[in-house]
C-alpha cells in the first residue's frame, strides 16, 4: 500500500513546522484521527516531537465561548415553554416532545448555515411577502414561487389553517427559545457556533491552526475558516481522489468544487458512463438516458476558497481510486452470517495479522455483538471504537424492570406494589442486591430518585467482583438518571410515566460504554463515522445496505424542502453526498475491498445494496467479483424425548398425597407436560396484568360473579328475581362490582384493550344475570372458597412395577378435590324436586358435542379431549357432594353443569352436562364406572413402569407453556 493520506500530512508539517509544534493545534472533524497522526509525527521526526494540541470542529467553537451545550432533554424542555408562550397552545410536554427534537434540528440547521430566521419563517399567509426577495438568486425564486403556489387555491382548507398558524409563530419561538437559553448561559451547537462565528474578535490560542480531512462545510465553518485564513493562522489538508473530483481548475462562482460522475483511466469493463450532476437523490435503480447510474458524489471540499497544503496534482496522493484493486460484493442471508463471514475473512491470508491496516467497517452498528462472538481466537488484538452499547447491559434491563414496577405496578395510591411485577423484577440477576420499597410520592422525581439510589447499591454491591463492565455500565446509568432527576427537581421536566420510560429508553439506546486499549494496535473494528482520515489496506464493509449507507437519510423537518434548497440549508441531497464521500474516500487507498450486504426483505432489511455499490459496479471500471453466503444448516425436528421414573422421580411421586382434577386432566393431555409442571414443578410463565388473556378474563368474571351473589346471599337465603333485577336495571352498580374485580385481580381497566374487556365482562354478567333469573328463587349452599370439595381414593398397583395381577400390590390413599365457582340448589323442571348442581362458569367457546360415554374423558385420543377435562372436574365434584354428609344431608341429586356464558342463549338455557345427548340428572347413575377409570390412571401415575411420554397430538402442542422445552 502507498502512504496513508495522514502519512503525507505528518511529512508536511514536520518538513514546514519542524519538530517544536506546542503552537501548532490540529483540528479534525472528530477524535479518531488524532492518535494515527500523531504516531507519524513522531516516527518521521526521528528525534523528540513537542506534539500540536489535537482538538475536534466542535472543541475549536466551544473555546472561545463562554455558552455550555445544555443537554439535549433541558433543550426540549425549554422550546416547550417558549412554544407555549408564543402561540397560546397549551400542548403538554408529552405530546409536544416529538415536535420539539423536531424544531431544534430546524434551529440547529439554521445557526449553522447562518441563515436569516425571519426570513425563512416568514408568514406565509401574507403571499407579497415574495416582493422583497432581491437577495436570492432566479433559481432560488422559482423555487419559492412554486412552493407558495401549493398555497393560492383554497387557502381557507383547515389542515392549511393549522400549517400556516404554527409556521407564523416559528420565527417568535426561534428569537425566544435563543433569549431564554442565553439567559441562563446555555444553548444548543448551532447557536454557540452561530455566536462564535459572528464575534468580531476571537482570542485565539494557538499561532497556527491546521484543519485536516473536513469535507461538506456549513456556513458557520466557513466563516470561520475564511477568518483564520485571513489572519494567516488556518492551513487545509484536504483528502479526496480524482475518481469523484473535476481536475481542481474547475471550480463554482463561489468557490466549491462540483463532481461530475466519478471518472477513471483504469480500463472500463460495465456500462458506459454518462456525466451526472452530484447531489441527486434519486434511487439507485433509476438511470440517466445514458445507461449510468446517477451519482450521489461527495462535493464542496472547498479547494479554491481554503487552497490545499498537498500538491493537488500529486497523483500518489489523489488518484487512488484508478488503482487495481481487489473488490468483492458479498450477499448474506442474515445479519449473523455476515458477523461469521466476518472470522473467516479475517484468517484468510492472514489479514489478522497487518493489524491496524485491517479494518471491519459496520455500516449498522448493531452487529457489533455478533461480531464480537466471532472474531477467531487469532485476532488477539482487536481495536473497537464503537463502545458496547448499554442497552445490552443487564442494568439496562434492571432500570426497565423498576420504571414497571414504580409506575405501572403501583396500586392503591401508591401504597402497594403489584405482585406480578415486582416477581419479574426479583427474577433479576441484580435484584439479590436491592432493598425494595414503595416512593411515597408518584410525581417523576421520587421515583427517579429512588431508582438512581438501587442502582448506586448495585453499583457498591457489585464492586468486589471486579467487572469492569459491569462497574461502567452501572456508572453510565446512574449519570443518566441523575441527570433526569435533576431536570425533574429544577420543574424543567414535566412528563408523565409514560414518557419518562421513553425517554429513558432512548437516552439508553444511545449511549454505549467505551472500550479500553491500544487504540493504533491490532484489527481495527469501526463505524462508518470513525474512519474518517483513516486508511486501510484490507477492507471489510458489512451491513452495506440501502438505508445503512447512506445512513436512513431523512427529509422530516417543518422546513419544506423548497424552502431549505432556497435558503441554503441542509437538505437530503447534502447528507446522502456527505455519505457518499465516507464511502469513496474510505476506498480509495484500500486494494482489498470485501463489501457484504444483507439481501433478505425481512426483519426492517430492505434486501438491497447501497446505491455506492451499484455506482461501483457502473462507474469504477474495477473488476468486482460476486459471492453469496448460503446456510447449510439443515434444520432436524426435534422429538420431545419420554423420561423414565428414576428413584428421585419416584420418592416425588411418594410424597404427592393430593391431587386436583387438572393435574390429572394434564396427565391425561400430555403425561410429559405433568412432569414438567407437577415433578419438576417448572411454572407456567405469569400473565401480564396490563393484558388481559383468557385465564385472567376467567377470574375476573369469576370473581365479578361472586361479588353480586356474595352481596344478595349476605342479605337474603333465597336468590330472588327482584334481588337479580337490581343490578340488571342499575349498569353503574354492574359496572362497579366488575371494577372491583379488576382491582381484585391486580388489574385496572386503563388501556384500549382493557376498557373492551371490561365491556364484554360486564356483557356476560348481565347475561348470567339473566339465565339465573329464570331459575328463581333458588338458593346458593357456597361460592369459590367457601365451596371446598375433598374425598380419599384408595388404588393399587404391583409393588414391583409389573402391571400383572399376579405381582404383589401396594396401595396408595390420595386426596382429590377442589373448589366449585357455585353450588346452588334449584327445583327440578320435570319433576319439581330439589336438585343440587355444581356449577363451572366457562367463558370459553361450549363444545360442539357431549362426550359419548365415560372412556372419552379419559381417552388421551379423544378427539373431543380439549374439552373431557371440563367432565372430569364436574363430575368428580358432583360425586364428592352427592355423597357428603355437609352438602347433601337430604340426599338430593346431584348434577354437574358448565355454564358456557358466552354462546349461553338468553332464555330456557340448561347448562346440565350431557352424556350421549342424556342429561346428568342424577351423576351417582355413572359413580362405579367413573371410579374405575379414574383409579386406572391414577395407578398408571404412579407406576413405576409408566415413563412420562409426550402426546401424540401436536395440535395440543400449540398452547403448551412447555413446548419449548420439548423443542417444538
Amino acid at each position: 500500500m502507498n502512504k496513508t493520506f495522514l502519512e503525507y500530512v505528518a511529512e508536511d508539517i514536520i518538513g514546514k513546522y519542524g519538530t517544536d509544534l506546542s503552537r501548532i493545534a490540529v483540528v479534525f472533524p472528530n477524535k479518531r484521527a488524532a492518535l494515527f497522526l500523531n504516531e507519524h509525527l513522531a516516527r518521521l521526526a526521528g528525534q523528540p516531537v513537542w506534539s500540536p494540541a489535537y482538538i475536534t470542529i466542535s472543541d475549536l467553537f466551544r473555546q472561545h465561548t463562554d455558552l455550555k451545550t445544555a443537554d439535549p432533554i433541558k433543550l426540549i424542555c425549554d422550546i416547550h415553554k417558549s412554544f407555549t408562550k408564543c402561540t397560546g397552545i397549551d400542548e403538554t410536554l408529552d405530546h409536544f416532545y416529538g415536535w420539539g427534537q423536531l424544531l431544534l434540528a430546524d434551529f440547529d440547521d439554521i445557526d449553522k448555515n447562518m441563515a436569516d430566521a425571519d426570513s425563512i419563517f416568514c408568514n406565509l399567509k401574507d403571499i407579497h411577502e415574495l416582493d422583497d426577495i432581491s437577495y436570492l438568486d432566479n433559481e432560488q425564486k422559482e423555487m419559492l414561487a412554486r412552493f407558495f403556489a401549493n398555497f393560492s387555491d383554497d387557502i381557507d382548507s383547515e389542515l392549511k389553517k393549522r400549517f400556516l398558524s404554527l409556521w407564523s409563530h416559528f420565527g417568535d419561538i426561534y428569537h425566544d427559545y435563543n433569549r431564554r437559553l442565553t439567559e441562563q448561559g446555555i444553548g444548543y451547537e448551532g447557536a454557540i457556533y452561530r455566536k462564535v462565528a459572528s464575534e468580531q474578535t476571537l482570542h485565539l490560542k494557538y499561532d497556527k491552526y491546521l484543519f485536516v480531512g473536513f469535507n461538506l462545510l456549513q456556513k458557520v465553518e466557513r466563516v470561520l475558516f475564511s477568518r483564520l485564513m485571513k489572519e494567516g493562522k488556518a492551513k487545509f489538508y484536504w483528502d479526496f481522489d480524482e475518481y469523484y473530483m473535476p481536475s481542481p481548475s474547475q471550480h463554482l462562482s463561489g468557490g466549491a468544487l462540483v463532481s461530475s460522475a466519478p471518472r477513471t483511466s483504469a480500463p472500463r469493463t460495465s456500462a458506459p458512463r454518462t456525466s451526472a450532476p452530484t447531489n441527486l437523490t434519486t434511487s439507485p435503480s433509476q438511470q440517466l438516458s445514458g445507461g449510468a447510474l446517477v451519482s450521489s458524489a461527495p462535493t464542496n471540499l472547498n479547494l479554491s476558497d481554503f487552497p490545499n497544503e498537498l500538491d493537488n496534482t500529486d497523483r500518489d496522493i489523489y488518484a487512488n481510486m484508478c488503482r487495481p484493486k481487489r473488490i468483492r460484493f458479498i450477499s448474506s442471508p442474515t445479519e449473523n452470517a455476515q458477523a461469521r463471514f466476518a472470522a473467516n475473512w479475517l484468517l484468510e491470508n492472514e489479514r489478522y495479522k497487518a493489524g491496524r491496516k485491517t479494518a471491519i467497517v459496520m455500516c449498522d452498528e448493531s452487529i457489533l455483538l455478533p461480531l464480537m462472538h466471532s472474531l477467531p481466537p487469532e485476532a488477539d488484538k482487536v481495536n473497537i471504537t464503537s463502545g458496547f452499547p448499554l442497552a445490552m447491559t443487564p442494568v439496562a434491563s434492571l432500570v426497565m424492570l423498576l420504571f414497571d414496577l414504580y409506575t405501572l405496578g403501583l396500586r392503591k395510591k401508591g401504597t402497594t406494589l403489584n405482585p406480578h411485577y415486582l416477581k419479574k423484577l426479583m427474577a433479576h440477576p441484580y435484584a439479590h442486591h436491592l432493598t425494595i420499597s414503595t416512593p411515597h410520592h408518584l410525581t417523576i422525581s421520587p421515583i427517579l430518585h429512588h431508582i438512581a439510589t438501587l442502582i448506586k447499591q448495585v453499583g457498591i454491591a457489585t464492586k468486589p467482583e471486579g467487572d469492569p463492565l459491569t462497574q461502567e455500565s452501572v456508572f453510565r446509568m446512574y449519570t443518566i438518571l441523575n441527570r433526569l432527576a435533576t431536570l425533574a427537581d429544577s420543574g424543567d421536566l414535566l412528563v408523565d410515566n409514560t414518557t419518562l420510560r421513553r425517554l429513558v429508553s432512548q437516552l439508553v439506546s444511545s449511549s454505549s460504554i467505551p472500550f479500553h486499549g491500544e487504540p493504533v494496535v491490532g484489527v481495527q473494528i469501526m463505524g462508518v463515522l470513525e474512519t474518517r482520515n483513516i486508511d486501510f489496506d484490507h477492507l471489510l464493509l458489512l451491513s452495506c445496505n440501502e438505508g445503512n449507507m447512506p445512513k436512513g437519510v431523512n427529509d422530516s423537518s417543518f422546513i419544506p424542502y423548497t424552502i431549505r434548497k432556497a435558503h441554503h440549508l441542509t437538505t437530503i441531497d447534502n447528507k446522502v453526498a456527505l455519505y457518499s464521500y465516507y464511502f469513496h474516500r474510505l476506498l480509495q487507498r484500500a486494494g482489498d475491498i470485501t463489501i457484504a450486504y444483507n439481501n433478505s426483505t425481512d426483519n426492517g432489511h430492505t434486501g438491497e445494496m447501497s446505491r455506492f455499490m451499484l455506482q461501483l459496479l457502473v462507474e469504477s471500471g474495477q473488476q468486482i467479483d460476486h459471492y453469496s453466503l448460503t446456510a447449510k444448516n439443515h434444520p432436524t425436528p426435534l422429538m420431545p424425548k419420554p423420561i423414565q421414573k428414576d428413584e428421585t422421580t419416584l420418592s416425588k411421586l411418594e410424597q404427592m398425597n393430593r391431587l386436583s382434577p387438572s393435574a390429572i386432566n394434564t396427565y391425561i393431555r400430555c403425561k410429559l407436560a405433568f412432569y414438567y409442571q407437577y415433578i419438576a414443578h417448572i411454572k407456567e410463565p405469569d400473565s401480564d396484568p396490563e393484558t388481559i388473556d383468557n385465564r385472567l378474563f376467567g377470574n375476573i368474571f369469576h370473581r365479578a360473579a361472586y361479588l353480586i351473589y356474595k352481596d344478595i346471599t349476605d342479605r337474603s337465603p333465597l336468590v330472588e328475581k327482584a334481588h337479580i333485577q337490581a343490578y340488571l336495571s342499575n349498569r353503574t352498580l354492574l359496572a362497579n362490582v366488575v371494577d372491583r374485580a379488576f382491582q381484585a385481580e391486580q388489574c385496572t381497566a386503563n388501556n384500549g384493550l382493557q376498557i373492551i374487556n371490561r365491556e364484554v365482562i360486564i356483557q356476560y354478567i348481565t347475561k348470567l344475570l339473566k339465565i339465573d333469573q329464570q331459575l328463581c328463587p333458588f338458593s346458593i349452599l357456597a361460592m369459590e372458597e367457601e365451596a371446598k370439595v375433598y374425598t380419599q381414593l384408595s388404588f393399587t398397583i404391583p409393588s414391583g412395577g409389573a402391571l400383572v395381577s399376579s405381582a404383589p400390590t401396594k396401595q396408595y390413599n390420595l386426596t382429590i378435590g377442589g373448589i366449585i365457582d357455585r353450588l346452588d340448589a334449584v327445583t327440578d323442571k320435570q319433576t319439581g324436586k330439589p336438585r343440587i348442581r355444581v356449577v363451572d362458569y366457562k367463558t370459553g367457546n361450549q363444545p360442539s358435542s357431549p362426550i359419548k360415554n365415560i372412556d372419552e374423558i379419559f381417552d388421551p385420543n379423544n378427539i373431543r379431549s380439549k374439552h373431557s377435562n371440563y367432565y372430569l372436574q364436574a363430575i368428580l365434584y358432583s360425586l364428592i357432594v352427592s355423597r357428603s354428609e355437609r352438602w347433601n344431608p337430604a340426599n338430593h341429586p346431584v348434577s354437574p353443569a358448565l355454564l358456557f356464558i358466552k354462546q349461553a342463549p338468553a332464555n330456557h338455557y340448561d347448562p346440565t352436562l350431557h352424556i350421549d345427548k342424556h342429561p346428568i340428572s342424577d351423576v351417582t347413575v355413572y359413580e362405579e364406572e367413573f371410579l374405575t377409570k379414574l383409579k386406572h390412571t391414577l395407578a398408571d401415575i404412579y407406576s413405576p413402569d409408566t415413563p412420562f411420554t409426550p402426546t401424540d397430538d401436536r395440535k395440543k402442542c400449540e398452547l403448551c407453556p412447555y413446548r419449548m422445552l420439548c423443542g417444538l
